[in-house]
């Protein structure tokens, strides 16, 4: 989880927000159901591609969902 919120966050954050936490959380569901992850919650890369390739990962539903809750202010502040 820590990773995965890191990959989210970028280089354009230095620290973790509401928005970058519930960001990976929710990508996380989304590999969960779609059969991506091992027993350790470790990503299984090709299970991954298949499920962006058969449609079953939306990252375009991930971000409408995400659009939808309240934003960190502390983005907006930050220079890009």
């Amino acid at each position: 989880m820590k990773v995965l919120e890191e990959l989210v966050r970028g280089r354009t954050l230095n620290n973790a927000s509401k928005t970058t936490i519930l960001f990976a959380k929710m990508f996380q569901k989304m590999m969960s159901n779609a059969g991506c992850l091992g027993p350790d919650k470790n990503i299984l890369n090709e299970k991954l591609v298949e499920a962006f390739t058969n449609d079953k990962i939306d990252i375009q539903l991930l971000c409408s969902a995400l659009g939808r809750q309240q934003l960190d202010q502390s983005f907006m502040d930050t220079e890009f």
